[in-house]
């Protein structure tokens, strides 16, 4: 009886584990750059882990994943862990709803979330204090945003393997 007590537990652990790993690649000194475009996969784990976990754990791992943005990157302090929680809840809300465990609905989920986050960085950082013009900063947010959904994969697939691993053992 503990045993299955036990393993949401471990789940959890693993995609925590699963969002460390990802947070130090992106973080370590090796530049991860992909045609001239940085390479972000954190937004892709909010997204697959409420793809297939649902609203709570969306958004659970999407105030992680902004905790982990506000500790390694510059912006607009204290945002990304209340963006990212309710990106994570309104991707687990949607998902149960309306979409389909599968990569699409994930690409979708994190397009839609990274194009989000991407607006909130021009309004709250690039237009107020760099004053970018807005067709230079979308052509970059584009770029990284292909880049990122291109690699994707990367993210999914782990987390579809530890979901579906312990799917079948309850």
């Amino acid at each position: 009886m503990s045993m299955r007590r036990d393993r949401p537990v471990l789940k959890t652990i693993l995609y925590l584990v699963f969002l460390v790993l990802i947070y130090v690649l992106e973080t370590a000194n090796i530049p991860l750059m992909l045609f001239g475009f940085h390479i972000d996969l954190l937004p892709c784990i909010p997204a697959a882990v409420a793809l297939m976990e649902g609203p709570f754990f969306g958004g659970l791992f999407g105030l992680l994943t902004g905790v982990l943005y506000d500790v390694g990157f510059t912006g607009v302090d204290g945002l990304f862990p209340l963006y990212y929680m309710l990106f994570g809840i309104a991707a687990g809300a949607v998902s149960m709803r309306f979409l389909r465990r599968m990569f699409p609905s994930m690409l979708l989920l994190s397009t839609c979330g990274m194009l989000l986050i991407g607006m909130m960085r021009y309004g709250f950082s690039v237009l107020l204090f760099a004053h970018a013009p807005f067709p230079l900063a979308f052509q970059s947010m584009c770029g990284e945003i292909l880049v990122s959904t291109l690699l994707s994969p990367l993210v999914y697939f782990p987390v579809r393997t530890i979901a579906r691993r312990f799917d079948r053992m309850l």
